[in-house]
């Protein structure tokens, strides 16, 4: 019992004081949540999707829970869930439920890109050592707790389901209008980029913003046509790295491969993370501005200059 409390620490705060009638040897999921004082969102999530009730029943699962000050964090505030429809809160709960099988931290150790088929029917990856775990490319804490019917893995942060392939994220984003417009400026037929994009995968996409493209002189988007559509199309290809990429695994020096056939090379000093493609100069280098837009076909790194040979 007291290890259980001390892992839960930021899930449940739990101890003997605070929640003397919680126990893992009679306690269900859905009681623990109930009764934790750092599960109050989530569980009011659980609450409205119905499955309060699935969570007290026999059945065994694993529930990756983010605590109230990850949920907030991650976009999901009291107010957010409350406005949920309970079809939403459910695909939300499930997203992060995996059902028939109680699983443990330890169950990942030695794991890489391990994926799960939650219980809504899209996947999770989990990577995993002897000190940290990784779901989606967010670091979980070190913490869980054991139910009647399951497991409990304490999340620093809510997940949540990709709907959009790499093409759509980069049409509706609109920080990448000029690269959509790049996309669709250089398609051949049969084996367009935008087909490419939206069906192909596991990739890593290195996506330049639109300041990538104003810093080369182009005003508008419709700019690009001016453009040579094969040199576009190389451009692009040069940032797609065949294989779906965390933040975790890019490690200071770290080497890929791209689809063009060229070799991107990723360097961390602090808290700058810069990528150029090996054998340019300093001035070739680009930097990261974000990692891990999670896509249903991948995962997009936004950058801040076009990548060059």
């Amino acid at each position: 019992m007291a290890l259980a409390c001390a892992g839960l620490v930021f899930v449940l705060a739990c101890n003997q004081d605070s929640n003397p009638n919680i126990n893992p040897a009679t306690s269900s999921i859905a009681y623990v949540l109930a009764n934790g004082t750092s599960t109050t969102i989530f569980n009011s999530a659980v609450v409205k999707a119905g499955l309060d009730t699935v969570f007290n029943s026999p059945s065994v699962f694993t529930v990756f829970v983010p605590n109230d000050l990850a949920c907030i964090q991650s976009g999901y505030p009291q107010d957010t869930i409350n406005k949920f429809t309970p079809a939403q809160a459910r695909a939300w709960v499930l997203y992060q439920t995996y059902a028939g099988t109680a699983l443990t931290l330890e169950s990942f150790i030695g794991y890489k890109e391990q994926k799960l088929i939650m219980s809504d029917g899209d996947s999770i990856f989990i990577t995993g050592d002897s000190n940290r775990t990784f779901v989606n490319g967010f670091q979980m804490f070190n913490a869980e707790v054991t139910a009647t019917n399951g497991q409990m893995l304490a999340l620093q942060s809510a997940l949540r389901s990709p709907t959009q392939n790499l093409a759509q994220i980069v049409n509706t984003d609109t920080s990448f209008s000029f690269l959509n417009e790049a996309i669709t400026l250089a398609t051949q037929v049969p084996d367009s980029l935008n087909n490419l994009l939206s069906i192909g995968g596991p990739f890593t996409f290195l996506a330049p913003d639109n300041d990538a493209f104003r810093n080369l002189g182009y005003v508008y988007p419709a700019d690009l046509s001016t453009a040579n559509p094969d040199s576009l199309r190389s451009m692009i290809l040069l940032g797609l790295i065949p294989q779906r990429l965390f933040q975790y695994d890019v490690a200071d020096s770290s080497q890929y491969q791209t689809f063009s056939g060229d070799t991107l090379v990723f360097y961390y000093k602090g808290l700058a993370n810069t990528v150029q493609v090996l054998g340019t100069d300093s001035t070739a280098v680009s930097n990261v501005i974000s990692i891990g837009s999670l896509a249903i076909n991948g995962v997009l790194f936004k950058i801040d200059s076009v990548l060059r040979q």
